[in-house]
């Protein structure tokens, strides 16, 4: 017998009703996200209007429809809606795996995390186009996943796998979204969608109707397992809690110090403000190219997130973060909605990090050839790359840098002063540094005796002073510091 929406559904939204103390009134919501205008719309009697339900209208996203919103609702009237979707077959109709504290799907109300989803667009690849969901999960991706789905399911043109978890709260957030990012990193090959990693993630209900296929959405295969998200941890983070936990540990000490911490948090700053404006650079350089190639949706959500989030690090005033997504969104061949462009690509809370280069290259999923016109959005071989031609730009003699041919200058003045028989600390004083730099530089020259070669040579004839002799490289160290001795060193 095929399991039914509201039977899958329940077991993953289980304890919805579940408190903490005894007079706690706090019950989870979980979203249902449809177009509510459609004349098929179901709405129970207690919200007869669907322009006056209560949804938040910034989450518009899924379809350009006016009436596509969510609607977060308690257990009762949730499952309600879950049947009759069923029921009736609707179209396009989808609900939060996750539950909520408030009326509003965002990352800040997570209440618990219910499962790991997997949101396969493999009809994308040329390779797999031709299967059907069932025929693609049980030759490919079935024997690839170390732990069997709780459910699989056919979302009419794709493929979901669900594993369902204990009750995972809020405050584990953090490490729900690693896992979730590792785990659809390891099904990439298989056309897993890098954006679905959301903790406010919807899929399309079962029973319902894919929009652009025809096709109804249907449960595969039901295991009913449940896991724990240290199952999880286990099998696709690379380092164990202990490990974690000391390195917590040896960097809050290494961080306890006044000094330590004030120099790093100003150097810090100091490098993300020089570096923000290269990055709105890239994003504006970027917009442009996909304008160019026609890719006018996908992206758009990301990249005004990645900016606010970092605009919001740098200091900028709120105002004019959102004057300038404002600008940036109307850069876009399709502009979002500005309502949308405002509070959809808004970060819930102030992070204490950003995101980093890497992980914004692989969200926007950005390609190499794209790279090739960016300066802070690209690899770590292009970065190196770019940091020798900013260097070869600087360089002035012999391949040099200012500071490396000052440094140059002075070691040649130090054999000069050798040749003469001065001593390291007369040296010092004529050169204007301490003595332990003169004698870095001898070791220097020591080491590097080709680099000298020609000079070294010409003294010697001239003064008759051995200093080839005395800074041949295959002399031992001991043996250069007696010679050099003798030289009043």
């Amino acid at each position: 017998m095929e399991m039914t929406a509201i039977d899958m559904i329940s077991f993953l939204h289980t304890n919805m009703k579940k408190t903490y103390r005894p007079d706690d009134q706090v019950e989870c919501h979980a979203a249902i996200l449809k177009d509510w205008h459609r004349n098929d719309a179901w709405l129970p009697e207690d919200c007869p209007d669907p322009l006056r339900a209560a949804y938040d209208d910034s989450y518009a996203y899924y379809c350009d429809h006016e009436g596509f919103h969510d609607f977060c609702c308690r257990e009762d009237k949730f499952l309600a809606y879950i049947n009759k979707a069923e029921q009736d077959a609707e179209e396009d109709v989808y609900f939060s795996i996750n539950s909520f504290w408030t009326t509003k799907r965002t990352e800040a109300n997570i209440r618990h995390l219910n499962a790991f989803v997997i949101d396969y667009d493999f009809y994308k690849l040329d390779e797999y186009k031709h299967l059907d969901p069932e025929e693609m999960y049980r030759t490919h991706i079935k024997n690839s996943l170390p732990l069997k789905p709780s459910f699989v399911i056919d979302s009419g043109r794709g493929l979901y796998c669900l594993f369902a978890i204990e009750h995972v709260p809020c405050s584990c957030t953090s490490l729900y979204k690693a896992i979730c990012t590792r785990l659809i990193e390891s099904q990439k090959r298989f056309g897993a969608d890098s954006k679905a990693t959301l903790t406010t993630q919807v899929i399309r209900i079962p029973g319902s109707i894919n929009g652009r296929s025809g096709r109804p959405v249907r449960v595969l295969d039901a295991s009913e397992k449940r896991y724990t998200i240290s199952d999880f941890a286990d099998l696709y983070l690379p380092f164990s809690r202990a490990e974690v936990r000391d390195y917590k540990k040896a960097k809050s000490c290494q961080m306890r110090s006044p000094q330590v911490s004030r120099k790093s948090k100003s150097n810090r700053s100091s490098r993300q403000n020089s570096q923000f404006s290269i990055f709105e650079s890239d994003l504006k350089t970027l917009i442009e190219m996909r304008n160019k190639a026609g890719i006018c949706s996908g992206y758009r959500e990301t990249l005004l997130y990645l900016y606010w989030e970092r605009a919001v690090k740098c200091g900028l005033a709120n105002e004019a973060i959102e004057k300038k997504i404002l600008y940036l969104n109307s850069r876009f061949m399709q502009p979002l909605p500005q309502t949308e462009a405002l509070t959809r690509c808004k970060p819930a809370r102030e992070y204490v990090h950003v995101t980093s280069k890497r992980k914004a290259i692989r969200k926007l999923e950005i390609s190499p050839n794209e790279q090739e016109l960016l300066f802070f959005l690209v690899s770590a071989r292009r970065d190196m790359r770019l940091r020798k031609a900013r260097s070869r730009k600087k360089t002035k003699i012999c391949g040099k840098t200012p500071a490396a041919q000052k440094r140059h200058e002075r070691r040649c003045q130090v054999l000069r002063g050798l040749a003469c028989g001065k001593s390291a600390k007369e040296l010092a004083e004529t050169l204007g540094v301490v003595r332990k730099t003169i004698l870095s530089d001898c070791e220097y020259i020591r080491r590097h005796y080709c680099e000298f070669s020609d000079i070294i040579k010409s003294l010697s004839y001239q003064v008759g002073n051995n200093l080839a002799h005395i800074l041949l490289p295959k002399q031992p160290v001991e043996k250069v510091c007696a010679s050099l001795q003798t030289l009043r060193l």
